[in-house]
């Protein structure tokens, strides 16, 4: 039986170019996994648990068993290949989900100004004005950041990624709002594609 980890290192060096939105291998066939590990590797430890426990969400609603790997997997686990099945057996976890980050890009979006003058009223005639400048309350240039990654879906039977999907998000709304959003999105894809045997 092939390592997860090994699947994960081939995916870091030759799975970094984004195509088309979702990809399943060839010769995948659904299948019912005694439980299915979810891994971000995100350094920031409290995105990482965000993505994982909403995606765990996700799954469960679902039917699927999951485990976060935040709270099962300590670094001895990961010292080899043959340390870490072990800790995949003790935890009988038959499939992998692993989020990558590939890269963050800025957005700039222009929205309407919204002004207020603050001066001094002058009477000009019939006419009324302000002696005075305008101070922009809102509106103007606004930058977003983007978080663009990528999903992957590893099982026991093979060596090679079985699946994998782009993601892009923005994160004007908060990490745990982002991590929520790319959760249903991975595991909406994952239905749709037919990786798991429903319930």
């Amino acid at each position: 039986m092939k390592c997860i980890v090994t699947a994960v290192v081939f995916f870091l060096i030759a799975g970094n170019s984004i195509g088309q939105s979702t990809w399943k291998a060839a010769g995948y066939t659904q299948a019912e996994y005694r439980k299915v590990m979810v891994l971000a590797k995100i350094s920031d430890g409290l995105t990482q648990r965000q993505v994982e426990d909403a995606t765990i969400k996700q799954l469960q609603s679902k039917g699927v068993v999951a485990i976060a790997a935040y709270n099962s997997i300590l670094a001895a686990d990961t010292a080899s290949e043959q340390s870490f099945m072990a800790k995949m057996d003790l935890l009988e976890v038959d499939a992998l989900i692993v989020y990558s980050v590939l890269g963050k890009e800025v957005e700039y979006n222009n929205s309407p100004s919204v002004n207020m003058s603050v001066g001094v009223p002058v009477r000009l005639g019939i006419f009324g004005g302000f002696l005075g400048t305008n101070v922009p309350l809102a509106g103007g240039t606004r930058a977003t950041d983007i978080v663009n990654g990528r999903a992957v879906f590893y099982t026991r039977a093979s060596k090679d990624m079985q699946w994998s999907t782009a993601l892009s998000g923005k994160l004007n709304k908060g990490t745990e709002k982002l991590a929520a959003q790319i959760a249903k999105n991975t595991v909406k894809a994952m239905w749709a594609d037919k990786l798991f045997i429903s319930k």
